[in-house]
């Protein structure tokens, strides 16, 4: 499978999305992350700040904070032990643009990724296995290889336009599957485990 062209083909298609779409895909995506189990207990969630044409997050961020949750940011550290960091962040954080031009906090006071409770994580696709593609750097799967040694914390959840779903997708040695995702069109688990945890 060529991965770059996969990756070029989808991400052109989630920005092929009107800011309509989008904004419609955002508000039932919150809906079905607020109805899924996923945020009935569990209040410490790493999530991401949508660029690119992915499933804007704000509307999930307020919706979180609404209902009491503790919200964490990623921030790109020149690491291989710990390529990404999370920064606990409220509605007046200040952020900065990182390398890749993507707003991340400015304050360095670090959260341990695996303490997580939920991590929303960006995608480029995913598969009915819970197999993801990324950009290619590999951030999340060598920040939560924790996952890779039978830990159930935290939990992986992709947030995405259904129009990202693909049949199949090669998954490496080193990669950290989905435990969950959710779309426009639903919340979907992958594991039993996942359904067991709530």
């Amino acid at each position: 499978m060529d991965l770059k062209a996969l990756r070029s083909t989808l991400r052109q298609r989630r920005r092929s999305l009107s800011p309509q779409q989008q904004q419609h895909h955002a508000r039932q995506a919150v809906r079905h992350a607020l109805r899924s189990p996923w945020f009935r207990r569990h209040k410490r969630v790493g999530l991401f700040i949508s660029n690119d044409g992915e499933l804007e997050t704000a509307p999930l961020m307020q919706a979180l904070w609404h209902h009491g949750h503790r919200l964490f940011l990623p921030v790109l550290e020149h690491s291989l032990s710990h390529p990404m960091v999370f920064v606990e962040v409220k509605p007046d954080t200040p952020l900065r643009p990182n390398r890749y031009g993507i707003p991340e906090p400015i304050q360095k006071k670090f959260f341990p990724a695996c303490l997580l409770d939920v991590v929303i994580t960006p995608l480029v696709a995913f598969d009915a296995n819970g197999s993801r593609l990324g950009m290619g750097g590999g951030f999340y799967d060598r920040t939560f290889t924790c996952k890779r040694n039978g830990r159930h914390k935290p939990l992986l959840i992709g947030w995405a336009h259904a129009c990202q779903e693909v049949a199949h997708l090669p998954r490496q040695p080193w990669d950290v599957p989905l435990d969950g995702v959710i779309t426009e069109a639903g919340a979907r688990a992958y594991k039993v485990g996942c359904r067991n945890s709530r």
